[in-house]
């Protein structure tokens, strides 16, 4: 037969003849898998725990290990021999200090052996050698795991590598050059009995493992390949091809894998790079000429160190060549990783502690792997540091910077403290820093912030660009997630298209680790190959660069949101009171180095022989700007931090700051007295005895001068005395001359205590509340009764103190529920009777175990003009669980916001919950006084030591004390002495508040001086004057850092040769415009606005002939000028 052709017809197509072979029978039928078994499956592969690690990948992650330990003298029975020597005291002695004069005390040690107690300190030297068979091997690694921190010496006490323990940093790679030539080596390493996160007391460690392995590194990177191609199956949407196709390549990896035949880990690493790219083992996957695509997420190691919280400054020490170094270690094998560390004290106590380690990281900073960032000296608090500490954050730590590197941070880093004061960004621009960083606000517990890349705007103006990484962390994994969220979510992509991951282990210390950035290669790899699901991630920027490439695509930051004013974090309230005595400590040192820079300053320029002590002076403000690290000055610290290093560096300072005081006013002629009585002779010529106002204003107060009761002068009140500023000599005060012209009094009708002064009437009932505060003057009365609280002001209220977590840190909204008013006094008696001061003393029993004396107190005046408070003196028997003492002031004003000193500056909060915004600043952080006033009326409530306040309806609420367990258990427990004051006022908030904040804290005007003979004070009270609009406050004298004739901390170059400069300090306290002039009591070279690190910006004009210059600030200028003496 013949074969017939059927006709071609139209729409018609021939079949293909390889298309012919499709099966006509389907005799293999295939099953569709399940997409959450065959993802659950990939866990096996990896998992060195479970049953099937010998079936896995894990039975090849090591290709030979060594670990017997011989018994005797020579490595003839084993590979690994050490001996430990234990510290005394739980000291921490270095390497120099123990090697080798104490080897003859190291006794045998072996694997199993406990080691402690915690904080303790223990040192191994250990003999090892490789087997023979070893000795050509590229890579041996040392296993070493004690679950505690320690760090691998030399022989010649290099620190080479940290160990952290607990399966995380447990392995150090030995120098091929130590193993190589067959032969025993030696190397030390220093067991530190604590882990990341602290220790306890009582804790001890066991050595778990030691040995010496070669490792896979086949698997390895098979390892991370999987894990990366593992996330991406996992982690991306259901929706997404990638996902499934990562899937699909990771079971057929675990197919192809075959645990008798080593060579399938190529095969399927080959599987892997199908998806991941063939760049993966270097950085050249990082390569943007190669692979033309625009980075998204920029990566950046960082290692937060907290430099004190769950341990000591001192371990601190050791955290930092434990991390950094390791740092180093790492940035020899990954060309591409980038580090960055902040706070100059740590990169300080490295240069002095291990200035070969310095060196290295020195170099590291030179090729531009290691970068020092955030240009001030520690990680510090910004809520509770006065303005001028703010200044002297970023002087010194921009000063270090540009003596050790050569160069300013850009950028201040601050990822971890607990709110952001309203005056950071003009603070920052001062400092030359455009750029902030931090994360801390995505700990909200109310409100999520709306911004991660926006303008920030301080109070007088000023802006800084700020980021805040989207993955709400600065301790990230660097897992395929953190990637995708540094993207995923971010809240301005709208505006810009950038993210930062800042990924490495922090707090604790310690860093990135290898396998972070093998992950960082796989993830880049990913995008590399199969598109970009995944954010396009790229290693190899710094910050800097970070941030500009954010300006360039946003025209320069002006198409980006805005947010004014403070930072407010909705969580950690409770930092604001925590640990009163190092808030008491630090707002004193703050004020007597205000006091010792300006005596000094003058007697340097008045007096041929005394010399401003600068390099003193600067190692005083390093210890002060140390205890305003985030975690000691809101009080979040152990106790050991307290009471082994933070009291007793206060206390020195303290007494320092007052020998250095007086050595300066001796200098000018004034010679303190003590507290010994005076003379007759002396009580006789009073006007040689003054006391000392270091304040830009004449003042009046009523203080105790000691003298013999028959010489007493005219007008005193048993030991008071009051001093006023002489028209001469605005800086010194002298007693009165004549009688008081408002006489203070005290009277009792029935239970009532009555103190008047003839401007202000003060009535106290039985329990010792005031129930009437009236303003005889402005015929007002300033307690209100009629809302919640009803008894009073200078009311007592004890709260129930629970929060959620974070006792130290934290107090919450519901406490505000549970309170208890102190109830009735438990004594009422007559201190003081005028005429210069009435007083009245009261007791409290607060609880069973605690209990508050307090004296309130009235002072006469010389005019109905003057200022007039009610004081209160508090000494407090405290001894609480979970308890906040708080005092409430019921006052009759009504407004919606109230205003609370800042540094340098006022923020306004609201006094009702109209939003959930408002509700959150239930707690909220002030300095010297906080301010309730309408506009014809107001009250103002100062303290001289105390941070917590709040202004809701009628009431004004001061924080106390608290009484926190964790991570402190003794936190506030004890006696504690602290003062407040209400003060009424006529008109709105106005510099009589801002002034009679700071004599109301005054530290040195409770001594009282001699005058000398010889006369240089009067003459030197005139050196710096102030004249002009009241709203701008002359707040710091000093003399210039850079100044020749002065003995400096830096290698920095001196300025000004043969002459003397003065920096004066000033700002707008109350948020207006003002002008002003400046005179000089001694003849002007040049006149300079600098910036806070005291760098020339500006010449101002000045008028010789008069030694005057003219100012101008705006809003909340934070101003410095910078006079040149001829």
């Amino acid at each position: 037969m013949r074969e017939v052709t059927p006709p071609l017809h139209s729409g018609w197509t021939m079949v293909h003849p390889d298309e012919q072979t499709y099966p006509q029978l389907n005799k293999d039928p295939q099953f569709k898998p399940v997409d959450s078994i065959y993802e659950n499956r990939l866990k096996q592969f990896t998992n060195t725990s479970g049953g099937y690690e010998d079936l896995q990948l894990p039975k090849f992650y090591v290709k030979g290990k060594v670990d017997n330990q011989k018994d005797e003298n020579d490595l003839s029975k084993g590979y690994i021999q050490f001996t430990t020597y234990t510290t005394p005291n739980l000291s921490r002695p270095l390497f120099k200090e123990v090697i080798p004069d104490l080897l003859p005390e190291f006794k045998p040690a072996r694997v199993g052996d406990s080691f402690g107690p915690g904080w303790s300190t223990h040192w191994f030297e250990i003999k090892a050698k490789v087997p023979d068979s070893w000795n050509k091997e590229k890579l041996v690694l040392l296993n070493w795991d004690a679950g505690n921190e320690g760090l691998v010496y030399d022989k010649n006490g290099l620190p080479l590598q940290a160990l952290t323990g607990s399966s995380e940093r447990t392995e150090f790679t030995i120098p091929p050059s130590w193993y190589e030539s067959g032969k025993e080596f030696t190397f030390y390493i220093e067991m530190a009995c604590n882990g990341m996160f602290g220790t306890g007391s009582g804790t001890y460690y066991t050595l778990g493992s030691v040995s010496l392995f070669i490792p896979n590194m086949d698997a390895r990177n098979l390892y991370y390949d999987f894990w990366i191609m593992g996330d991406a199956a996992r982690e991306l949407s259901v929706s997404s091809g990638q996902k499934h196709k990562a899937r699909e390549l990771c079971n057929k990896i675990m197919n192809t894998f075959d645990p008798e035949d080593e060579s399938t880990i190529l095969k399927c690493r080959e599987i892997a790079k199908s998806y991941l790219g063939k760049d993966i083992d270097s950085d050249a996957v990082f390569d943007d000429k190669t692979n033309q695509l625009p980075t998204q997420v920029y990566a950046v190691g960082n290692c937060h160190i907290d430099t004190a919280w769950l341990w000591p400054f001192a371990e601190t020490k050791r955290k930092i060549v434990r991390s950094w170094i390791t740092q180093i270690r790492i940035m020899e094998n990954y060309p591409e990783y980038v580090f960055v560390a902040s706070q100059a004290q740590q990169f300080k106590w490295l240069k002095t502690m291990h200035p070969d380690t310095f060196d290295e990281v020195l170099q590291k900073v030179h090729e531009g792997q290691f970068v020092p960032i955030g240009g001030s000296w520690v990680e510090n608090d910004t809520n509770i540091p006065s303005g001028e500490s703010l200044s002297r954050q970023f002087l010194l730590g921009q000063r270090f910077f540009q003596d050790n590197f050569g160069f300013k941070s850009d950028t201040f880093w601050l990822p971890d403290t607990f709110g952001y004061s309203s005056q950071i960004p003009q603070f920052c621009r001062l400092a030359e820093m455009p750029n902030f960083l931090t994360q801390k606000l995505s700990w909200n517990n109310i409100n999520t912030f709306p911004e991660n890349t926006f303008n920030w705007v301080a109070i007088d103006g000023s802006q800084v660009l700020c980021h805040m990484p989207p993955a709400n962390t600065y301790t990230a994994s660097a897992h395929f997630g953190d990637v995708k969220r540094s993207l995923q979510q971010h809240k301005n992509l709208y505006n810009d298209q950038h993210g930062l991951l800042l990924y490495g282990h922090g707090d604790g210390g310690g860093g990135p680790t290898t396998e972070m950035l093998e992950k960082l290669r796989r993830c880049r790899g990913l995008t590399n190959t199969v598109g970009s699901e995944l954010p396009i991630v790229k290693v190899g920027e710094n910050i800097s660069s970070f941030y500009s490439k954010v300006r360039k695509g946003t025209d320069n930051g002006k198409s980006l949101p805005a947010w004014n004013g403070e930072l407010y974090l909705e969580f950690h309230r409770g930092t604001y009171t925590s640990q009163a005595k190092v808030k008491y400590m630090m707002r004193t040192s703050e004020l007597l180095l205000r006091d010792l820079e300006y005596v000094a300053t003058v007697a340097s320029i008045q007096s041929d022989s005394y010399v401003y002590p600068l390099d003193k002076i600067t190692a005083i403000w390093e210890d002060v700007c140390l205890c305003q690290f985030h975690d000691v000055l809101p009080g979040s610290c152990i106790e050991i931090v307290y009471r082994d290093e933070v009291w007793p560096m206060l206390t020195k300072a303290l007494a320092n700051l007052r020998g250095l005081i007086n050595e300066a006013l001796e200098a000018l002629g004034l010679k303190e007295k003590g507290l010994e009585a005076l003379s007759l002779e002396e009580s006789a010529k009073y006007d040689q005895v003054a006391t000392l106002n270091t304040l830009p204003w004449d003042r009046k107060l009523i203080m105790p001068v000691p003298y013999e009761v028959s010489a007493k002068p005219l007008n005193a009140q048993g030991n008071l005395v009051y001093m006023e500023s002489t028209k001469e000599n605005p800086t010194i005060l002298k007693p009165l001359s004549s009688k008081i012209k408002h006489p203070a009094a005290v009277s009792k009708i029935d239970d009532v205590h009555i103190l008047e002064n003839g401007k202000l009437k003060v009535s106290v009932d039985k329990n010792g509340v005031i129930t009437s505060l009236y303003d005889l003057v402005n015929d007002r009365e300033v307690v209100d009764l009629g809302g919640k609280n009803e008894s009073g002001a200078n009311q007592y209220v004890i709260f129930d103190d629970q929060p959620l977590s974070y006792g130290a840190w934290d107090t919450e909204l519901y406490s505000l529920e549970k309170y208890k008013y102190v109830g009735g006094a438990s004594k009422i008696e007559i201190l003081e009777e005028g005429p210069l001061r009435s007083s009245l003393k009261i007791q409290h029993q607060i609880s069973s175990t605690s209990t508050i004396s307090t004296i309130i107190s009235l002072d006469g005046l010389n005019s109905l003009d003057d200022v007039s408070f009610v004081a209160f003196e508090c000494e407090v028997d405290w001894n609480e669980k979970y308890k906040f003492l708080k005092v409430e002031f019921p006052v009759s004003i009504t407004a919606d916001y109230a205003s609370y000193e800042t540094q340098f500056g006022l923020t306004k909060r609201p006094t009702h919950f109209n939003t959930s915004w408002d509700t959150a600043k239930f707690e909220v952080c002030s300095h010297k006084f906080a301010d309730y006033s309408e506009y014809s009326y107001g009250v103002s409530v100062i303290n001289d030591s105390k941070y917590g306040f709040a202004v809701h309806g009628n009431l004004m609420r001061l924080s106390l004390l608290r009484a926190p367990k964790y991570p402190d258990q003794t936190a506030d427990i004890g006696k504690h002495h602290f003062k407040y004051a209400l003060y009424p006022h006529k008109g709105s908030l106005g510099m009589d508040t801002v002034k009679t904040a700071w004599e109301f804290n005054s530290r040195s005007s409770t001594a009282i001086y001699e005058i000398g003979q010889f006369g240089i004070w009067s003459e030197a009270s005139q050196l710096v004057k102030y004249e002009g609009d009241s709203n701008i406050l002359l707040s710091n004298i000093k003399r210039g850092e850079d100044d020749a004739d002065l003995k400096s901390n830096t290698k920095l170059a001196k300025k000004f040769s043969g002459h003397k400069t003065i920096v004066l300090r000033l700002y707008d306290a109350l948020g207006g415009k003002g002008k002003g002039k400046i005179t000089i009591g001694a003849d002007i070279h040049q006149v300079f606005k600098v910036n806070i690190l005291e760098e020339e910006k500006e010449e101002v004009e000045f008028d010789a002939k008069k030694n005057q210059f003219s100012i101008e600030s705006r809003a909340f200028e934070i101003s410095t000028y910078k006079v040149v003496l001829a």
